[in-house]
Parts: C-alpha cells; structure tokens; sequence
C-alpha cells in the first residue's frame, strides 16, 4: 500500500491531535482487562509520529517520533498481529522509549480500514515475557476491527448527520461495553484470571462482543 494512500486513509478519520472519547479509552481498557495486561493502547502511525488516541496504564493523548515507537514496525511488516515475547532477549526490536519503560512484551494488531490500509495499531503490553497464543491474536485482531469499526462510525455520522448523531450513538455504545466489561470481569474471576486467556473464555467474550459491533453497524444503514 503506497504510503501517501495510507495516510491520507489515515487523515480522512480526522482522529489525530482529537479529544479524549470515552469510547476508545473503554475499548483500550476492555483490551488490557481481557488480556491481562497494564498496559494497551490505540495508536496511530503518522508520517512523523505516533500519536495515542487512547491508553491503559501509559499516557494517553502522547505523541511520540516514530522512532520511539513499535507500532511503525507492525504497519511496515502489515501483519494481522506483530508479536514480541521478550524484547529484553532481543532488544533490536525494542526502542529507548519502551526500554526505558522496561517494556517487555509487545503485540500489536493492525487498525486496518475496509479499503485495507494499515493506519495504526491496537497494541498490549507488559513488563514480563508473554507468548500471545492463536486464540488471543484472533481475539486482538477482532478488537483491533471493532475500533476501526467505531471510527467509521464516527466519520460517517459527523459527516452526515452530525457530531449530534455521532455523541449518541457513542453513548450506546460505551454503555454496551461497559456491560462487556462486567462480564468479562466474570469470566476472569471465574478462569481465576489464567494467562494465556483460556479459548472458550475467549469465545464468549467474542460472541458478546457482537452486540457491540451491532450498533456500530446500524451507523452504515443510517
């Protein structure tokens, strides 16, 4: 994908520099929460920078240079998830911010719109090694496809109907995902909160997750 159709992908969401939206520090939240993880966060990669629209356990709203930054690597090798296990065994693949930060895990899934341009990641971390099994990739991805669900959401109806619409329909869905949240919080109370997250934990979560995306989708017949 030339980088000049990337970004002006990316610029035609009109998120970067935005205020904070409660919808996209719960879905941050709800990320680090099913993984079991301090920190996640939704970052997307400019020309010259990452910028952070949202994040658990790390600033958020920070703009770091792309040289600080992993997410850049995980839209260069435009895999559906980017996976460090231990950064501290391979430290080229870390940067000084993330070593000074002690981060030690890494994975990152693609914000990938629906005309396939990598624009950012949803990423999680850690400050101990992790392996991210199958199942928590799929999972990720399907996390990472619900927040570029949410931006077109956002675009569409700020274009059309105006940011009226959009605050509304925002509000719906930030009370569906905290009704997420209080299930997931169930479910991990009763896995005892296992790390990797158990597949059938996941795959309730992932059904669940349908009526979040539900709302999202009745914003493209609106």
């Amino acid at each position: 994908m030339p980088p000049s159709s990337r970004l002006q992908a990316l610029h035609s969401y009109d998120i970067l520099h935005s205020a904070q939206e409660p919808l996209f520090d719960d879905l941050a939240a709800l990320a680090a929460y099913i993984f079991s993880v301090p920190v996640a966060r939704i970052a997307f990669v400019a020309d010259e920078e990452v910028w952070h629209k949202a994040s658990t356990g790390m600033e958020a709203q920070q703009a770091l240079p792309l040289a600080q930054s992993i997410c850049p690597q995980a839209v260069r090798h435009d895999l559906p998830v980017l996976v460090f296990p231990d950064l501290n065994a391979h430290p080229e693949h870390s940067t000084p911010a993330m070593r000074a930060e002690r981060v030690a895990f890494y994975a990152g899934a693609l914000l990938r719109t629906p005309q396939g341009q990598a624009i950012g990641t949803l990423c999680v971390a850690d400050y101990v090694p992790r392996e991210l099994t199958d199942a928590e990739q799929q999972m990720l991805v399907r996390l990472a496809d619900l927040v570029v669900l949410a931006l077109d959401a956002r675009r569409q109806l700020r274009a059309g109907a105006g940011n009226a619409a959009w605050e509304k329909l925002r509000g719906e869905a930030e009370t569906e995902l905290h009704n997420q949240m209080a299930l997931v919080r169930y479910l991990k109370v009763r896995s005892s909160g296992l790390v990797p997250v158990p597949a059938d934990l996941l795959e309730e979560v992932g059904r669940r997750l349908g009526e979040v995306i539900a709302i999202f989708k009745a914003a493209e017949q609106a």
